[in-house]
C-alpha cells in the first residue's frame, strides 16, 4: 500500500469517526445552518439538500467567491464525486461526475450543463466543452446520477450541473435602488489578473436590471517542480445583462431574462486540452460562447393548480482556430471554424394537493430543441467531425408524495425522441437523410425519517441515452464508415444512503450534518469509440459497471466551521474486465475554518488527499496530498463597510502532481504549483 493511500485512509477514518461518535443527546439544538441545509431548486420542487432522496449539492455566492476561480470547473473542487479536467487553461474544461465523462466529444451528453436553465452543447475533438467566467455566477447546483436528472433529459447518466448568473437583487436592499460593485484580483503563478464591474439598478418595485463586465489575463503557469507549462497563456472577457419584470404590483407573474457572452483569445496555446501535447502542438484559438433566455414564471401562490414556468432559450458556441504548428500534417490542423447552436422551448407546471398529514406535488412538462453542428476546415467539413442537425422533443412527469413529513416517495417518467440529419462530412448519398431514435427513462426514490436525527433513502433509475451526431455520422477514423445502426445506450442505477443531523454537538447552537450515498451504475449497449480498422468509429461495446461511495459532511458554529467530501469510485468494462479510464482516483477533502469578528473574517485550511490509480494501459499515477489556506474578510460597519477581500494560497507546499483523468502520465501536463491569489472589491449602494 502506497503512502498516499495510507494518508487517504487516515483522513477518511478520522473524518467519519469524529462525525459518528458524536452523542445523539445533542441533536435537538436549533439555529445553526450548514451547507447540507441549503435549498435545492433544480430537481423540481424546492427541497433541503439533506432531505432530498438523491445526491445533490449547492454552492452559494460566498463559496464561489472564496475559490477565486479562473474557470467554472475550479468552483466544483469541494463537491464529492465531481471533477473538472483537461488542463487548467480558460479555453474550456471537461467534467466528470461519478466516473462518467471522458475527453471524447461523444461523452459530453452524458452530463447536462445549464446556465440559467439553458442547456449547453459542445462536441469539438480535444477541446474542453464547458466555458464561462466564475465572476458571473451567483450559485451552482450539482445533481449526481440520473435519478435526480430526469427533468433535463433521459441521457443525463452522470447528472446535471446548473449554473445561475447574478441578479440585481443580489446587490440591492430595501433602502437602495442602485449598487455598483468593482473587483480587482490576481494570482502569482502565471501572473494572472482579473477586473470586474457590476451595476445593479431597481427602477421600481416591479423592474430591476443588472449589467456586468469581466476581463482576465493569464500567462504560462509553473508546475510544482518549477518548470514552465507552455501553451497555457490566454485572455478572456465576458459580459452579462439580466433583469426581472413583474406584471403588476398584485401579480405573482414575472418575466426574467439573461444574456451572457464569454470570449477567450489564446495565441499559440495547446491544441489539445488533454494528453499528447507535444504531438498536437500549439494553435491560435478564439472561443465565443453566447447564452440567452427569457422565462415567464407564474407561481400563482393562491392557486394550487398552477406553478408554471415557460422558457425560450438560445445557446451558441463558436471556435475559430488558425496558425497551428502542426498545419499540413492533418486536415484537423488547417485553419478552421467549429460551431454549435441550440434553440430550446421548455415548459413545466406543478400541481399541489394536500390533506391531513400528507402533501402531493405533481410536476409535468416538456422541451422542444433544435441543435445545429457545423465545421469547416480548409473550406470543407471533415469526415471525423460531421455537421448536422438534431431535432428533439421530450416529455416528463414527476410526482412527489410526502406522508406525515417523514416518508417521501418521488417517482418520475420521461420519454425523448430525436431525428439526426447530416449536412456535411458524410457521403453525398447520406446528406439530408435522417436517423431517428427514441428512448424512455423512469426513476423511483424513497426517503424515510426514522427520527429527527436519522433518515435513510434509496432510489432506482433506468435511463436511455440517445446517440449524438458525432457518434452516428463520424466516418473518418477507422475507415469503416458511419455508425447508422448505433443503438441507444441504457443504464440502470441503484442508490442507497443515510443522513444524520446533529444539533448542539460540541457547543450550544452548532450543527453537524452528514450524508452518505452508495451507488451502482450498470451500462448496457455502452457507446464508445472503437478505433478498430475497417469498422465504424463508434460501436455499442457491451456492458460496463461503475460503482462507488460518496460522503458529504458540513459543520457550523459561532466560532468554527468545516466540511468534508470523499468519493471512492470503481469502473470496469465488463467485456474486457479492464478498468474504465473515465474513473477518477479516490479522493478525500477536509476543510476546517474559524469565524472571527462576528463572522466578518473567516480563516481556513483545506487538505485534499488523492489516492494512486492505474489506467487500463498500466500507466500508473501516484497519489498526492494538497494543502490550501484561505482568508475572507467582509466588514459590515464603519468606513470599511462594502469592502471585501479574499486571500488564498493554493498548493502551499508546491506539490508536483497530475490528474489521472487527463490521460497517459507520459503525455499529461502537470498541474499548477504554489499559487497566491488575492481579490479586492468594493460595493457602493445608493
Amino acid at each position: 500500500m502506497t503512502t498516499s493511500i495510507r494518508r487517504l485512509g487516515a483522513v477518511s477514518t478520522l473524518a467519519l469517526t469524529s462525525t459518528l461518535s458524536t452523542p445523539a443527546a445533542g441533536q435537538t439544538g436549533e439555529g445553526a445552518f450548514t451547507m447540507l441545509g441549503r435549498i435545492i431548486l433544480s430537481a423540481g420542487r424546492a427541497r433541503v439538500a439533506i432531505d432530498t432522496p438523491q445526491a445533490v449539492s449547492a454552492l452559494e455566492a460566498d463559496d464561489l467567491e472564496r475559490e477565486q476561480a479562473t474557470t467554472p470547473g475550479e468552483l466544483l473542487r469541494t463537491v464529492p464525486g465531481v471533477q473538472a479536467f483537461g488542463g487548467e487553461g480558460m479555453t474550456g474544461q471537461f467534467l466528470n461526475i461519478r466516473g462518467v465523462g471522458t475527453q471524447t466529444a461523444s461523452d459530453e451528453n452524458r452530463i447536462v450543463v445549464t446556465i440559467d436553465g439553458v442547456q449547453k452543447y459542445f462536441e469539438q475533438y480535444r477541446v474542453g466543452s464547458h466555458f464561462g467566467d466564475p465572476e458571473l455566477y451567483r450559485r451552482v447546483e450539482v445533481l449526481r446520477g440520473p435519478g435526480a436528472s430526469l427533468l433535463y433529459g433521459s441521457g443525463a447518466i452522470g447528472g446535471v450541473v446548473a449554473f445561475e448568473t447574478r441578479e440585481a437583487s443580489d446587490f440591492l436592499t430595501d433602502e437602495t435602488n442602485t449598487a455598483l460593485r468593482l473587483r480587482l484580483g490576481g494570482h502569482s503563478n502565471g501572473e494572472g489578473t482579473m477586473a470586474s464591474a457590476i451595476l445593479a439598478h431597481r427602477f421600481d418595485d416591479r423592474f430591476e436590471v443588472l449589467a456586468a463586465l469581466t476581463r482576465r489575463s493569464e500567462g504560462n503557469y509553473q508546475a510544482g517542480d518549477g518548470s514552465t507549462v507552455t501553451g497555457t497563456n490566454q485572455t478572456a472577457q465576458s459580459a452579462l445583462v439580466s433583469g426581472s419584470w413583474r406584471f403588476s404590483d398584485e401579480s405573482d407573474q414575472r418575466l426574467r431574462f439573461s444574456v451572457t457572452r464569454w470570449q477567450t483569445d489564446g495565441d499559440q496555446v495547446n491544441y489539445s486540452a488533454y494528453g499528447s501535447f507535444a504531438f498536437f502542438g500549439l494553435v491560435d484559438r478564439t472561443v465565443t460562447d453566447d447564452t440567452a433566455q427569457i422565462t415567464w414564471e407564474n407561481p400563482a401562490s393562491g392557486n394550487p393548480w398552477v406553478d408554471a414556468r415557460v422558457q425560450l432559450s438560445f445557446s451558441n458556441s463558436v471556435v475559430d482556430q488558425s496558425n497551428a504548428t502542426m498545419q499540413g500534417f492533418s486536415p484537423i490542423f488547417d485553419d478552421s471554424t467549429y460551431g454549435y447552436e441550440t434553440v430550446t422551448l421548455s415548459a413545466r407546471n406543478t400541481i399541489t394537493a394536500e390533506g391531513t398529514g400528507w402533501q402531493n406535488y405533481l410536476t409535468f412538462g416538456g422541451q422542444i430543441a433544435r441543435r445545429e453542428r457545423m465545421q469547416l476546415s480548409g473550406g470543407t467539413t471533415l469526415t471525423t467531425h460531421p455537421a448536422g442537425t438534431s431535432d428533439a422533443w421530450g416529455l416528463y412527469l414527476q410526482n412527489e408524495f410526502v406522508l406525515n413529513e417523514r416518508l417521501t416517495v418521488l417517482a418520475a417518467l420521461r420519454h425523448d425522441q430525436q431525428s439526426l440529419t447530416p449536412t456535411g462530412g458524410v457521403p453525398v448519398a447520406n446528406l439530408g437523410v435522417p436517423i431517428n431514435h427514441a428512448g424512455s427513462a423512469a426513476s423511483l426514490a424513497l426517503r424515510y425519517e426514522i427520527n429527527p436525527a436519522w433518515s435513510v433513502f434509496g432510489s432506482v433509475a433506468q435511463t436511455t441515452r440517445l446517440p449524438s451526431i458525432d457518434e452516428v455520422f463520424d466516418n473518418g477514423t477507422s475507415g469503416g464508415g458511419m455508425s447508422l445502426g448505433l443503438r441507444p445506450e441504457h443504464a440502470t442505477t441503484v442508490e442507497l444512503g443515510f443522513a444524520w443531523q446533529g444539533r448542539g454537538v460540541a457547543s450550544a447552537g452548532d450543527a453537524l450534518d452528514l450524508k452518505v450515498t452508495a451507488f451502482n451504475n450498470q451500462f448496457r449497449d455502452r457507446i464508445e469509440r472503437a478505433g478498430i480498422a475497417g469498422q465504424p468509429s463508434f460501436q455499442n461495446i457491451g456492458r460496463a459497471r461503475i460503482r462507488g461511495i460518496e460522503v458529504e459532511a458540513s459543520y457550523d458554529a459561532d466560532l468554527w466551521f468545516g466540511r468534508a467530501a470523499a468519493s471512492w469510485i470503481e469502473g470496469i468494462d465488463q467485456t474486457t474486465n479492464a478498468r474504465l479510464n473515465s474513473v477518477p482516483a479516490p479522493q478525500v477533502m477536509v476543510e476546517l475554518g474559524r469565524h472571527l469578528r462576528d463572522r466578518t473574517l473567516d480563516l481556513g485550511w483545506r487538505t485534499t488527499a488523492v489516492g494512486s490509480a492505474t489506467l487500463a494501459s498500466g500507466d500508473h499515477f501516484a497519489g498526492y496530498v494538497l494543502h490550501d489556506l484561505f482568508v475572507s474578510w467582509r466588514p459590515q460597519t464603519g468606513v470599511l463597510r462594502g469592502i471585501e477581500m479574499q486571500l488564498a494560497v493554493n498548493n502551499v507546499f508546491d506539490r508536483q502532481y497530475y490528474n489521472i483523468l487527463d490521460g497517459a502520465y507520459a503525455t499529461s501536463l502537470p498541474r499548477r504549483g504554489r499559487d497566491l491569489r488575492l481579490t479586492l472589491g468594493r460595493t457602493v449602494q445608493f
